[in-house]
């Protein structure tokens, strides 16, 4: 899995090595090719870009979680001569082939729409192949020359995907089902996917196929936590909608529930299950923390709402 990552002012030598490797920066022959980047410019450089940006200019590594590493760069800043935004993405050459190119690009995106950008933009030299990627991401070319290709993407009409997350009882479902009303996106419950009518449920293979059928779909609004697929989930979603209540509001609310018949579940409740009322008490220990760290871990490409009460959930799709 690719995510984005703030670097530390001593995480530059990447930076250093990926500038000075001539097969990385192939792409730039034509302005020269490497670039010079030592360590006493370090600090200037990261002042410019990650401290004193002043919304003008936006810098991230791409970093692979399973194995640490760092893989290439994201970036884009305001060119104020010609009044546009400027996309970059570079990978390693060492990390390329692997489909990382066109995840960070997909990234950058996102950060660039959470971040109020309408239309981004990357001009690239003539026979540089990654005018293939920027295709396939939905840029059009807008004009090109003797020697580059101005290429061009709307980002006021990215599909959403949305996540809606939290204990149960907090009133996710009933919000899941007003923003569906609200925007008429297809509205996914994990339980119905995963509960069978006779109160029995499907195996991983069955749910995650009809999980990944979902996920395939331009857009959609999921409701439901199921924490092993949580990060999945995360990866593929543009927003998420965080229901972070105090724990007696939740029982409360999946008390209130019993005995009705919901859209979101194949069986009427006709009691308060205590297994279930256990996995409510326990959801702070066991739930919030890997959801605290995949919101903060996608704090910069994710929009993300979080909601300490009911009454501020409602607010919001009042707005």
């Amino acid at each position: 899995m690719i995510t984005t990552y703030k670097p530390e002012l001593q995480d530059l030598w990447f930076r250093q090595r990926f500038m000075a490797d001539e097969a990385t920066m192939s792409y730039n022959a034509a302005w020269g090719g490497t670039v010079s980047f030592p360590e006493n410019e370090w600090e200037s450089w990261y002042g410019h870009w990650l401290i004193h940006h002043e919304g003008k200019r936006f810098y991230r590594y791409l970093k692979d979680l399973e194995t640490g590493a760092f893989v290439g760069e994201i970036a884009y800043h305001y060119d104020e001569g010609r009044c546009i935004w400027l996309a970059d993405v570079i990978v390693s050459s060492d990390h390329r082939g692997k489909g990382y190119g066109t995840v960070g690009l997909q990234l950058l995106c996102q950060a660039a729409a959470k971040n109020g950008i309408d239309i981004l933009r990357d001009d690239i030299a003539i026979d540089n192949p990654a005018r293939a990627m920027f295709l396939k991401a939905g840029f059009n070319e807008e004009y090109r020359t003797d020697g580059i290709i101005m290429l061009k993407k709307d980002l006021t009409d990215l599909p959403q995907r949305i996540l809606v997350i939290g204990s149960p009882g907090a009133g996710k479902s009933t919000f899941s089902r007003k923003l569906r009303d609200k925007t008429g996106i297809s509205l996914c419950y994990l339980d119905m996917i995963y509960h069978n009518p006779d109160r029995t449920s499907v195996g991983r293979e069955v749910f995650d196929e009809r999980l990944s059928q979902v996920l395939n779909t331009d857009e959609w609004i999921i409701d439901g936590n199921y924490q092993r697929t949580l990060p999945l989930r995360f990866e593929k979603c543009t927003e998420v909608f965080f229901f972070d209540l105090p724990v007696e509001e939740c029982l409360q609310g999946a008390e209130a529930r019993i005995g009705r018949k919901r859209e979101d579940m194949p069986w009427v409740e006709n009691e308060f299950d205590p297994e279930f009322r256990q996995y409510i008490l326990d959801f702070s220990k066991d739930q919030l923390p890997k959801i605290y760290q995949l919101t903060e871990l996608y704090a910069d490409t994710k929009k993300i709402v979080v909601f300490h009460s009911r009454q501020e959930a409602d607010a919001w799709l009042e707005a």
